[in-house]
């Protein structure tokens, strides 16, 4: 090779990484904020969706195969295969540390695809932008969370480039790569179903917008109009039965959740949140630029993105929506933002092509704009309601009501005034010539990057206070369970949890907790958490049928809830948390319960079912010490029933009456009665006559419980006061 040559090549590398270094830059620093964000999270807190990830990760890092709580289950993304390999860390803060920095570089990733998309239409300039704009969303909040949108919100947009690339070259290579990233597309996230539907929606759009067809059409009557209409409308109902016919989902949502418009209701409060945290105008400014100018010279590229991008908006538009109708039958009424997070790229890119062009569709912008105005006037902004997890496009207006008591009404207004504002330059940079058009659109630009990095930055403040919020919860250390059983197999056996978040935590700090369960079926998931089966004499099995050579599990520990369950075994470690106190026992085995009550919330009180107190152990006589606090305003009858264990549907209850004896307790009373009690297994149940829903007779706090009595039982040997 010639020296000449040689300096050629050497020239065009250099050229090559001289110009990767603005887009290079956007994603350092921007990495480097996301991390020092991820530096503040000190712990998850959404769960349930983060413990469901790290167990399944978790469990593919210890044995190659996906689980929760030790019960084989799908994988169900990618995601968790990728963060796998952390949880081979053997301290658990540092492998959540791990994790937290691979998730920020992966997320902030997207501002490479955004860019390579956006070159295929606009400049170096405003592609910068675009990629820019992609990657400060408030949602890019999520970058240090155990999530799917960290990995499927890149993905998505990658896949939307190789689609326009493959639709624009029409070579093989390109083909193939959008076809394999559409395919693999569900395995990310399952919502990402959407990308190779919108593969069939965009080839649709682009035959219909061929010059072609386009010259057809010019010799249509109004009955081939109709024709057509007829078609597509027939084309739609087949696809909806089909789909009701092999979903579920689909089913209720066309089905029960049409006349009642759910569809439409929470696919706009997801659309109002989302423009909310983009900036209001960037969504008029974004649907608006897709639509054609008038003598506008169109690229096959342009025409091809418009294509790609309108299908893209139209399909995750109509899952955002059925999701939420969805969930508004079967779990609570949300605002999905984060599952129509996916078209900012395409919002962006298309702002992008407006500003350098400079020039937009008048009539296209009214609707959009008139639209939005119509999202700002009915979405919910819940405002005083906490961190919105779904949609963290609400959190600059959450924000803004907790540093500047910002009411409902004046942040309406506000977000009006945003919109008006961001048309209005539009318009402006459309309209005026060389410097002034060209000043009114860097304006505009900014001024969306900068809407953009402070609803990040509030969300992430949002996000950080709520963890810090909830680490007390558990109490440090967190990893106690760990440093006192080295990871052998242990159970968590709780009873009356009326907030599971400190057992979450726990089982999150603490990779030696393989199983989760309740007495009573207060603790639920993410995996399974049932009650294990016990035999009248304390013993636990976890098979349909008690074989004493095979329990189903055995345990080596087990974290006990005091005061109500006691475990056969040495005592290790005691550890308060907010709400209780959790016990560390190194179990006998088989495994067995000494005793247990039941029928007792965490703070002590007796509900609606009364309680009782089981004892399985003992070859003596003994004295049960029963301490009554009546903290309520009326007095109550109270009978203590003395009984014998029998067993029903594989749990001990209460068997026959030996002995019974009443007392009467007045309003604000306490009372410490002793039980004599015979040897061996028996059972005290204290019925409670008078029964009070505080908040029903005006007391504070507003509790809705149920409540009889304080209530703590004592086995002792002997009686003593």
């Amino acid at each position: 090779m010639s020296a000449v040559a040689t300096t050629n090549t050497r020239a065009g590398i250099s050229d090559r990484l001289l110009a990767a270094v603005p887009l290079a830059s956007i994603y350092l620093w921007l990495s480097i904020v996301y991390c020092i964000e991820a530096w503040k999270r000190v712990t998850p807190w959404l769960f349930t969706d983060e413990l469901e990830f790290t167990q399944l990760s978790r469990s593919i890092a210890a044995t190659g195969h996906a689980a929760r709580r030790g019960e084989p289950h799908g994988f169900g993304s990618i995601y968790v295969l990728l963060i796998a390999p952390f949880w081979r860390i053997n301290d658990v803060a540092a492998a959540f540390a791990a994790i937290k920095y691979f998730d920020v570089l992966v997320m902030t990733a997207v501002v490479f695809p955004t860019y390579f998309l956006a070159r295929l239409v606009v400049g170096k300039v405003p592609s910068l932008f675009a990629a820019a704009a992609a990657g400060v969303i408030p949602s890019l909040a999520y970058s240090s969370w155990i999530v799917q949108e960290v990995l499927a919100y890149p993905y998505a947009t990658l896949c939307f480039f190789l689609i326009a690339k493959a639709l624009v070259t029409k070579t093989r290579w390109w083909i193939a790569a959008a076809a394999v990233a559409s395919v693999a597309a569900p395995v990310v996230r399952n919502e990402l179903l959407c990308v190779p539907l919108l593969v069939a929606l965009a080839l649709i759009f682009m035959w219909w917008s061929s010059d072609r067809m386009h010259t057809r059409r010019l010799s249509w009557t109004y009955g081939d109009w109709l024709g057509a209409f007829a078609i597509a409308a027939g084309a739609i109902i087949l696809l909806s039965g089909f789909l009701s016919h092999h979903s579920h989902q689909w089913l209720m949502n066309t089905a029960y959740n049409w006349t009642k418009k759910r569809i439409f209701v929470y696919g706009d409060w997801a659309a109002g949140a989302l423009a909310i945290g983009i900036g209001v105008a960037p969504l008029a400014i974004g649907l608006a630029g897709l639509v054609p100018v008038r003598a506008e010279q169109r690229s096959r590229a342009l025409r091809v993105y418009r294509c790609v991008a309108t299908a893209a908006i139209v399909v995750f538009g109509i899952y955002t929506g059925m999701k939420g109708a969805f969930l508004s039958q079967t779990f609570a009424s949300r605002s999905e933002e984060r599952n129509l997070i996916y078209i900012c790229p395409l919002l962006f890119v298309t702002i992008a092509y407006v500003l350098e062009r400079r020039r937009i569709n008048l009539w296209a912008l009214g609707a959009a704009g008139t639209y939005v105005v119509y999202l700002m006037a009915g979405v919910p902004l819940f405002i005083g309601n906490g961190y919105y997890s779904d949609a963290l496009g609400l959190a600059i207006i959450q924000q803004a009501n907790r540093y500047f008591l910002l009411g409902r009404p004046h942040a309406r207004v506000i977000l009006v005034v945003a919109l008006v504002v961001g048309l209005v330059l539009t318009v402006l940079a459309t309209r005026l010539r060389r410097t002034a058009g060209v000043v009114a659109a860097g304006a505009l630009a900014v001024l969306i990057l900068a809407w953009n990095v402070t609803a990040e930055v509030a969300a992430a403040a949002g996000n950080i206070t709520s963890s810090r919020d909830l680490r007390p919860t558990l109490g440090h250390p967190f990893t106690w369970v760990d440093d006192a059983t080295h990871l052998k197999p242990t159970l968590y056996l709780g009873q009356q949890l009326s907030d599971q978040n400190a057992e979450w935590l726990l089982e999150f700090w603490n990779r030696s907790i393989t199983t989760v369960s309740s007495l009573d079926g207060t603790v639920g998931g993410p995996g399974p958490s049932g009650a294990p089966n016990i035999l009248p004499n304390g013993q636990l099995y976890w098979t349909d049928v008690f074989d004493p050579t095979d329990p189903g599990k055995l345990f080596d520990y087990a974290v006990e809830q005091l005061p109500c369950i006691t475990f056969a075994g040495t005592p290790i470690e005691t550890h308060h948390y907010r709400g209780g106190t959790w016990r560390l026992v190194q179990l006998t085995k088989p495994n067995r319960l000494r005793a247990y009550c039941s029928g007792i919330y965490t703070d002590g009180w007796s509900g609606a079912n009364d309680s009782s107190y089981f004892r399985f152990v003992g070859h003596a006589h003994g004295w049960l010490r029963i301490r009554l606090n009546r903290q309520l305003p009326r007095p109550t009858g109270i009978e203590i029933q003395l009984g014998t264990v029998a067993e029903s549907d594989k749990q001990p209850v209460f068997g026959r009456v030996l002995r019974t004896t009443r007392l009467r307790l007045r309003a604000y009373g306490q009372r410490t009665v002793w039980v004599p009690t015979p040897p061996g297994r028996f059972v005290v149940r204290t019925v409670v006559d008078d029964k009070v829903v505080p908040s029903q007779i005006g007391l504070p706090g507003g509790d809705v419980r149920q409540l009889g009595v304080k209530v703590t039982y004592q086995w002792h040997l002997s009686k003593r006061q």
